[in-house]
Order: structure tokens, then sequence, then C-alpha cells
């Protein structure tokens, strides 16, 4: 009688007894041919659990995690037996008897519901394991929906699983899997999760109360929620101890121990993403972007959205190279000088790179990563959306390609306040070429004093000798790109107002120009900048993440004479110096720049240990003028102002403790080992070709009147001075003699005479142009030191 009231019950209560058709039931003969073809296993859907990605500093401390589903699985040797047994204990005490299905276990939960009015759960942990495998299989809504209706469809079908899924696993298997796929509430997925959100404690660390506890959650985790309702979580927590005693896996005074012992509720919110990150929000931003956007990304996914769910996901271990020393002297830096609730509204970044390894140490922002007050989500320090004009920093690059010419840091030219070039149109609105800033000076100089107090005039006249692809070319191999949106960024433009950073059509990342200078206090070795040091997936094993081999960009020597002369722009003995801000006590080189009408400000340093790029300017580029900056008042801000104390805090910090490296000893003048080489003849060329022809050797340009010097055709060049084939240094000035096409009177003789300026080593030749060169307009005459 009690078995035919079950099975009907059974039906109409939708479990699908008379469909499943048990083979046997209680010992009785109900069994048919064709509901046992139905319960043939089946193989359930494959499915690698969701879990979450974790990002470490290079010592292995948490940056920020990132997931979909906040989950890190176990093993179940890593779970207390208590906390195995507390779950068998109250969703399915006979788990280790049956075989999937347990009919006995539903019928008793039938009964029991139909005469008490409560709800007892009928399926093992098995089913509830394939309901759950079901639910996170699901890529759709109506997915989802099916995986947990009411019907004799899904019953049978969960049963199928569950069978298949007893032939081919484990009674431990099953268990370690359910284990770290049940959801325990507030976002919550898997016991291990589950012990450090509630009780922030490792699942090994549960006491008998807290594996209890979270026992009795699976059944209705919002319900017995303890951070919601603490009291309803007791209270199961009893029920799962007294069912724990009942079946032996407890004594009473276990038990008493277990009621009697504090909670121990302690929970700690999990957050995804960089928003949570616990340090270097901006840094863990450019993580993510470095593998869902960069070529290093090819071995999560062939494309984005690939990338991205296996970083949210893949339960990826990746271990940056984040130096939190390094990183906490950064973020101090841009917020000691520049407070994010300044009301100048002024952004200041730094990014900080190991020279020799291109390692990212640093990244640092003025602004929390937000949307709220005094945060953005715009990663200023890799450039933002649209980068930044680099002012006179570049003028590196075109002393850097200078000496590979064979120019000497001798050179000496007159450089007044404005200077119109000869080589490339150069208009600004206030008149032909560049004028020098208001905080350089005017006159005659060589290579090094220019530099210390960064001369516009004299630099543009180094630029025609150089040209620009020549310069613009280097930036390029050194890693220095033009920010257009796209992870790898566009070429740099072609445009004479290169050497004062001009950004076409966009500009560039304060990142990549930390990564120039490290090849630079590397002698020359350029290592893109990278910011992981290896990435395992969630078992541990190694995920190949391909990077850039380091490259001889300089040769090493050019790059030591660039060092010792940009070593002067922070200690040399002269008041003109641009850089003075940035001494630290130990031997430092760099490179101050200012952006046109002072829209943006920078410092380019290194040490033999670390380079830093320091940036600051607005959202919106606006002038730096007559503003007031953390409670100072500025005229105009220039590289020096700020930045370059930014720099000097930030190194000073990042280097206490680290031993001086030695550094190439600081030129304070032009050198005089310089070597010859000969004029080049250019006679019967037009001006023009012969123009372009020197230039292209090294050499300035001028052109004098015009002579008689018939049969030469007129605007062809009579001659040079000095003469073709004289021995001249690198660099020198070529006056070239065009002729007229007159008979040369019978008195006639040259005049002139040479008065070259030293210069070094033989010139190597141009590069070939790259670039196609346009029409440019150049910064106003207040651009860049």
């Amino acid at each position: 009688m009690r078995i035919a009231l079950a099975l009907a019950l059974c039906v109409l209560a939708g479990v699908a007894l008379a469909g499943l058709a048990f083979p046997v039931i209680g010992g009785l003969g109900l069994a048919s041919k064709s509901a046992a073809d139905q319960l043939e296993p089946e193989k359930p859907p494959a499915l690698v659990l969701p879990q979450a990605t974790k990002i470490l500093d290079r010592n292995g401390q948490p940056i920020a995690s990132l997931f979909t589903e906040n989950r890190v699985t176990v093993k179940l040797s890593q779970i207390p037996k208590v906390a195995q047994d507390a779950l068998i204990a109250i969703e399915d005490s006979r788990f280790y008897e049956h075989a999937g299905i347990d009919v006995k276990g539903t019928l008793r939960a039938v009964l029991h519901n139909s005469s008490n009015g409560s709800t007892q759960g009928g399926s093992t942990l098995t089913q509830q394991y394939v309901k759950n495998l079901l639910i996170e299989s699901a890529s759709t809504v109506a997915a989802q929906k099916a995986a947990v209706q009411r019907s004799v469809k899904r019953k049978l079908q969960e049963a199928r699983y569950a069978l298949y899924l007893e032939k081919h696993m484990t009674k431990d298997q099953i268990l370690e899997g359910y284990l770290n796929i049940a959801y325990y509430g507030s976002g919550v997925y898997g016991i291990g999760t589950a012990a450090l959100h509630y009780f922030h404690r490792r699942v090994g660390l549960l006491t008998v109360g807290q594996a209890a506890m979270l026992a009795g959650m699976v059944q209705n985790p919002a319900r017995y929620d303890p951070s919601n309702d603490l009291k309803a979580s007791i209270a199961r927590r009893n029920v799962v101890l007294d069912r724990m005693v009942q079946l032996g896996y407890l004594s009473s005074q276990q038990k008493a121990k277990a009621v009697s012992d504090p909670v121990g509720l302690n929970v700690t919110q999990s957050k995804s993403g960089c928003e949570a990150a616990t340090t270097a929000p901006f840094f863990c931003d450019y993580v993510r972007r470095y593998l869902e956007d960069g070529p290093a990304g090819a071995a999560l996914g062939a494309t984005r959205q690939e990338r991205q769910e296996r970083l949210l996901s893949g339960g990826l271990t990746i271990r940056t190279t984040l130096d939190p020393k390094v990183q906490d002297a950064a973020d101090k830096a841009v917020r000691d000088k520049v407070p994010p609730t300044d009301p100048s509204h002024v952004i200041a970044v730094a990014d900080t790179v190991e020279p020799g390894t291109g390692a990212i140490r640093a990244i640092a922002v003025n602004r929390g990563f937000g949307t709220g007050n005094a945060q953005t989500k715009v990663n200023f320090a890799i450039g933002g959306t649209q980068g930044f004009q680099g002012g006179s920093t570049f003028k590196a690059f075109v002393l850097a390609r200078a000496l590979q010419m064979g120019i000497s840091p001798s050179l000496t030219l007159n450089s007044p306040n404005r200077y119109c070039p000869k080589a490339f149109p150069y208009q600004t609105p206030t008149g032909c070429g560049p004028s020098n800033a208001g905080d350089s000076e005017s006159g005659t100089f060589d290579m090094v004093r220019a530099t210390w107090a960064s001369v516009n005039t004299y630099f543009i006249q180094l630029e025609e000798r150089t040209g620009v692809d020549g310069p613009l070319s280097l930036a390029e191999a050194l890693g220095v790109h033009d920010v257009n949106g796209s992870f790898a960024g566009g070429d740099i433009d072609h445009n004479p107002s290169f050497v004062f950073g001009a950004a076409g059509p966009h500009g560039y990342s304060p990142l990549a120009m930390a990564g120039a200078y490290a090849a630079f206090a590397a002698q020359g070795l350029f290592c893109t900048p990278n910011p992981i040091v290896s990435i395992t997936d969630s078992q541990g094993k190694p995920v190949d993440v391909k990077t850039t081999p380091c490259q001889q960009v300089v040769e090493p020597a050019v790059a030591n004479t660039l060092t010792s002369i940009l070593r002067g722009v922070v200690d040399a003995p002269s008041a003109a110096r641009t850089g003075g801000g940035a001494a630290i006590g130990r031997p430092v080189a760099g490179k101050t720049g200012t952006t046109d009408e002072e829209k943006a400000a920078w410092f380019v340093g290194y040490t033999p240990q670390l380079a830093t790029a320091v940036w600051i300017g607005m959202k919106t580029p606006t002038a730096m003028q007559n503003i007031t900056i953390n409670g100072r008042r500025w005229g105009a801000v220039f590289g020096g102002s700020i930045s370059a104390p930014i720099f000097a805090e930030l190194m000073s910090a990042a280097l206490q403790g680290v031993p001086v490296a030695p550094m190439p000893a600081m030129l304070t003048s032009g050198t005089s080992d310089t070597k010859l080489v000969a004029v080049p003849d250019v006679t019967g060329l037009s001006t023009a070709d012969a123009q372009a022809q020197l230039q292209g050797a090294g050499f300035g340009v001028a052109v004098g009147p015009a002579q008689n010097a018939a049969p030469i055709p007129a605007g062809s060049v009579a001659r040079t001075t000095p003469a073709a084939n004289a021995q001249v240094p690198v660099g020198a000035t070529i006056t070239i003699i065009p002729s007229n096409g007159l008979q040369p009177l019978p008195s006639a003789s040259p005049t002139l005479t040479p008065s070259p300026t030293a210069s070094p080593p033989p010139p190597t030749s141009q590069p070939k142009p790259t670039h196609k060169p346009k029409p440019t307009t150049g910064p106003s005459p207040a651009a860049t030191p």
C-alpha cells in the first residue's frame, strides 16, 4: 500500500518515477524493458569550470583577481574530512552506497514531503553535480532555464548523465567536483572560495561549525547566507550538526563544542577587475591590454574575445614584473607633487622600466582607477587614447643619430633666439623656424652645453645635419610609436619638428619613452617593455607567452657618449641646466621636455638600474601657464618644474638601499678627438641636389652669393668652401657657391676661406628614407626645453 502511494505521489510530483520505471523498488519487480532502455547512461557535456585568474606582483603577492565566477578550485585532499562528511550527511547520506540514482532516498523524500508539508531533497549528490554541470555549460538564458526546469524529460536526462558519471568517475572525484562547482551565495563558487570569503581562511583550516555552516548553505544559498541572515544560517548549521551526530560522523560532545565555538564570520569581499586591485590598478589595466590586444596574448586565444574569456574564467596565475617598492615610490611621488584632488586638475604619471630586461617595475597615475571623484579609467601612463607630444625629450634621438653619423659633441653652432632652417620648410604661427624657450639661452654652443640648456635653435640646426628620417627611424626602433588606438601604435609622422616631439596625427606614450631611455641606460640594448614574468594555467602548467627578444639598436659607444651628455642635464656645473630638480645624489642622466604652450611637461631619465618617464598635463590639452599646482603658483610649467622633482622623489625611494652603479663620466664640454672627413665634390650639381647630398653626409649647408663661373650653368654649383675633398669635421658647415652663368673676370679669384668647426668620427651612411616628408607647421616658439 505504501509503495503504491509513493509511486503515485512521485508521478504527481513530476519526479517521473513512473517514467523512470526503476528496475527494482523495495524488492518489487516494477520494471519494464522500455523504461530500462531510457536509463542507458549518457555522457554529459564536457565542462571546464570557470575559475578566477590571479594577477600577482614579482614577489607573488596579489594585485587583482579577474573572474566571471569567483571560484578557486581545490583538491579533495585539501578539504577537511569533516567538511566532506557534513555535506554528505545533509545532502546525500547514501552517497557511497547508491550508483548515482537513489530510489530508496527518492521514495523517502516523497513520503516525507507529502506527510510533513516540508521539502526534503530526493536528488543524489551525483544528480546535483550533473544539474550544476548543465547550468555551468549553458551558454544562453534558455539553456539555463532548461537545466533547472521541473520536467520528466530533464529528470530522465539528469539520471542518464548521473549513471554515466558513476561508471566513469570515482566517488571521491564526484565529491570533489561537486564541492568545487557548488554555489555558496554572494557570488561565491566552490568551497575553497567560500572558506576565504566567509571566514577569511583556507579551506583546510575550517572548524567543525564552519564546515557544517557551509554544507547547510548549498540547499538555499540566498536564505542561509550568514552575511545576510546569521540567525538563519546558524539554525541551518545546527540541523547539519544534528544529522552528523545521527549518522555517526560526530559525537554529541563534538557537536556541543561546535555549537558553542564562535562562528568566526569574517566576510572578505573579492571583486573582479582592476578597479578592485589592492595596488597598482593602472599596471593591472596594462596587463589586461597587453594580453588582450598585444602579440603576447596569442597564447591565450586567437581573438580578443577568446583571450578575455581565458582571463576571466581560465584560473590563470599571472606573475608580473611589478616591484611593490618601486610602485609605492611612484604612487607616492605623483600624488605628493600633484594631489589627486588638486584644483588645477593636472594629471601626473610615472612609468619605470628596468634597463637590460624591459621589465616594467611601476605604472602610476595620481588618480584612482574608476569613475568616481578624483578617479579615471583612462590610462594616461600608457598615453591615454591619443598620446602626448614629446617635447624636448625627443632631442635625445637626434643626439643619438648625430653621434652615430660621427658628428662630434664639439660641434659648435651659433644659436640665436630664432633660427629659420635652410634644409626644410619650417613655419610657425610667429614666423620661420623655432625660437628658444623661456628657460633656455641663446648664443654659441657646442653639443654638450646646448643639451644642458635645451637650446632649440641649436637642435634644429643639428637636425638639419641628421635629417628627420634617421632620428625618426631610431625612435621607432626604440619602441616609440604614434598612439593611434591600436596596441602596437602607428608610424611617427615625418615632420621637421620631430626634434621637439611634435605629434602627428596623435602622440606618444610615457611608457614607451621610459623603454626607449632604458635602452640608453643599457648601452643601446633595447628590450620591449614587458609586464609578465610567467603565466600558469589552472593545473599549474606553464603557458608559453611569447616575448620579443632584446636587440642592440644603438652602438654601445654611442649610447655611452649620449649618457655622458645627458648626465649634465641634471648635474652639470651650470645654472643653465634644465633638469637640476631631478638630482638624486647618485649618477643619473635624463632630459626635460616641454610641449607647445606648456600644455605638458616631461622628464625622462635613468640610472643603470631603472629608467623612469614622468609626464604631467591635462586630460584635455590646456596651457599650464599662470597656474597654481599643489599650492604653488607657476607662470609657466616646464619639464624641470614638477616632472623632474617627481622623478627625483620616485627614484630616490626606489633605489634606497641599492648600490650605486657606475655610469659613463659626464662630459662638461665637447671632445677634441675629432676625426676629419672629405668634403664631397658637388661641382656642377644643381644647388638643391648639392644641398641634399651634403646634408645627407651630415654637414650643415649654407648658400653663398652666385659668382661668375661659366661654362658652369647658372644655378649649378661652381664650388664649395671648404673646397671639395678638403678634410673637415663631420657636421661642419659647407657653403655652396652657385654659378651665375657668366664668364669669370680675368682678375677674379676665390676669396672665401673655410672656417670649419670641430667634429668626430667619419660619417656613416644615412638610413634610407622610409617616411614620406610632409610640409609642416612647427611648434610655436614656446616649445620646448
